[in-house]
């Protein structure tokens, strides 16, 4: 049963990651800014990417652990929650609101090209720091 709710997911996560590229495009050359254009876009599916690997990770290998009273890693969790909220929202604001920017449109490319890297390096971060429990 475990085994097919994990193909489930895996293949969910899958579709989204192609509806995602078929829907950027990220090798379409812009005749005015294609090195900018690819790398948000890249940059944007490396994010999507770890954070899909992030919540895989998270609904099937955390560990569930009794509440505790410390305070250290109650505060651990919270900078986690904050940060996987923003890392939801911040990227995929930035590349759904990126045809509105016009004047400054290869700044705007490059700022979330770092944005996006910076994000994904704190979930592989993430990622790699949390104590998974595998099955």
């Amino acid at each position: 049963m475990t085994f097919l709710l994990h193909f489930i997911f895996i293949a969910a996560f899958l579709l989204v990651y192609v509806i995602a590229i078929i829907i950027l495009k990220p090798f379409r050359l812009h005749r005015k800014r294609a090195i900018s254009t690819i790398s948000l876009k890249t940059s944007y599916l490396i994010y999507l990417s770890a954070f899909m690997l992030l919540a895989y990770m998270v609904l099937f290998f955390s560990i569930t652990s009794e509440p505790t009273e410390e305070a250290a890693e109650e505060k651990i969790l919270n900078m986690f929650t904050i940060f996987s909220v923003f890392a939801f929202f911040i990227p995929n604001v930035g590349i759904m609101i990126r045809r509105n920017v016009k004047t400054w449109r290869v700044a705007y490319n490059y700022l979330f090209t770092g944005i996006n890297l910076i994000i994904a390096g704190g979930l592989i971060y993430y990622i790699a720091d949390i104590p998974w429990q595998f099955k």
